[in-house]
């Protein structure tokens, strides 16, 4: 909702939106993010955080506790980018390196408690600290 107010040009109304979710969920989520369709922030988005630098795809589950971080500026060229179908374990960390972007490719999972710091390629699983692709999920695996 503080997305669509943003864009809106209600940034005011907007800021509202983002500090009451931030009490009442201890989440904070910008409105400056860029989130798609039918995301899901499952247990009342509990403790997220994220950048505003973040491009979120459609249909992404992201669970309690989860850290999407950036170390540029508001409104820099680099950005946490999330593909469609993304998964994000409880308490996982996206953490690109100072200055850069970072991607997650399509269909890929991230395990709870991982921490990631580079690109991930799409049907990936990601696990551990820091973050390693444990395999490649296949076409049929994503289908079912």
């Amino acid at each position: 909702m503080s997305r669509r107010l943003h864009v809106g040009g209600f940034r005011r109304t907007a800021r509202i939106v983002k500090t009451l979710n931030f009490f009442i969920h201890r989440a904070l989520l910008p409105a400056e993010a860029i989130v798609g369709q039918n995301i899901t922030l499952e247990h009342y988005a509990l403790g997220i955080v994220m950048h505003p630098n973040v491009t979120i795809g459609e249909n992404c589950r992201i669970f309690h506790h989860v850290t999407i971080a950036g170390e540029v500026v508001i409104d820099a060229p680099e950005r946490v980018v999330i593909g469609d179908r993304v998964t994000i374990g409880v308490n996982a960390v996206i953490l690109p390196r100072p200055y850069r972007g970072l991607t997650i490719g399509d269909d890929a999972v991230i395990g709870a408690g991982a921490v990631v710091t580079g690109d991930v390629p799409p049907r990936a699983i990601v696990v551990g600290v820091p973050g390693r692709v444990v395999r490649i999920r296949s076409e049929e695996e994503i289908r079912q």
